[in-house]
């Protein structure tokens, strides 16, 4: 996957956690802790699981930097 890919499904997922959050299905944190979640299951899958799980750690990560975008906004 090329990185403008990457950081599309990531830009993606986040805006996804912000409506389930506004729809009161689950913070966008608990978002990214689940696709964080997934991340290490499937790393522990085995070695030929390695990318892939590399790119969902990316996204939880971007879904995880929305998230606390979003929580400083709402401060000020």
């Amino acid at each position: 996957m090329d990185e403008d890919a990457l950081f599309a499904v990531g830009t993606v997922l986040a805006a996804i956690g912000g409506l389930l959050e506004r729809k009161d299905v689950c913070t966008t944190t608990e978002f990214a802790e689940t696709l964080g979640g997934v991340a290490l299951m499937t790393a522990e899958s085995g070695e030929q699981y390695r990318n892939r799980a590399a790119y969902v750690g990316s996204w939880a990560q971007m879904v995880r930097a929305a998230a606390e975008h979003a929580g400083g906004a709402r401060e000020h």
